[in-house]
């Protein structure tokens, strides 16, 4: 199931996620999540870096490695969901849909100068059954993480939105996948919501961060 340079714990695998997507079958996981690197120099106003990795590959062999762990995420998963950043959306298949995640509060600077107040969420596969998602619209506001170990994370997602996808894209007692598994907001939605959680993440540092807040998330009684 790992690869021979993984460590697996509390649902979460150290190692490189395309060698360990290929250890999973066809289908194998109900939904899968993915916030890959967008191939950035640096990430917002305070110019973070992810720890111990290239922040910015030359642009072919972005896409490229773009094409690679998307076939692996897409072929174990029924459904999944990406947040691939504006600028690298013509670097995968064409979607079944996308969502606009709007974040009015945002300080990002993008490309032409203005700031980045919205990103795609690109779906691949069916919301899931029972489920509605209303409008194709997500409004969550970035948040400042000056509080809680995620923020030694240069990019976490806020836990809000998250937990809205995992809700609309899985049920109860599904099998969820995170194949970039960072600060770990993905395994807090699903410990919350009762989903079989399996997270990767190359950087053992951020696995650890994944790690204690999944074991510190409290599973609700109801």
């Amino acid at each position: 199931m790992t690869s021979p340079h993984s460590s697996k714990d509390s649902g979460v695998i150290c190692g490189d996620c395309v060698e360990i997507m290929r250890g999973f079958s066809d289908g194998q996981f109900d939904f899968c999540f993915a916030d890959p690197p967008y191939n950035a120099k640096n990430i917002g106003p305070n110019a973070r870096v992810y720890e111990g990795q290239q922040m910015q590959l030359p642009v072919e062999e972005y896409k490229e490695w773009c094409s690679v762990w998307f076939k692996e995420a897409r072929r174990v998963s029924k459904t999944l969901v990406l947040t691939p950043g504006i600028a690298n959306v013509c670097y995968y298949p064409q979607p079944d849909w996308i969502l606009a995640w709007h974040k009015p509060a945002s300080v990002s600077f993008n490309r032409m100068g203005g700031f980045n107040a919205w990103e795609p969420i690109m779906i691949y596969g069916e919301i899931a059954k029972g489920k509605r998602l209303g409008q194709d619209y997500i409004l969550v506001n970035t948040l400042n993480f000056s509080k809680g170990i995620e923020k030694e994370h240069p990019c976490p997602k806020p836990q809000e939105l998250i937990d809205i996808l995992v809700d609309r894209f899985s049920n109860e007692g599904d099998s969820v996948l995170d194949p970039f598994v960072g600060s770990g907001t993905t395994a807090v939605s699903c410990k919350k919501m009762k989903r079989d959680f399996t997270g990767i993440d190359i950087i053992e540092r951020y696995c650890a961060i994944s790690r204690e807040r999944y074991e510190k998330q409290i599973i609700p009684l109801l």
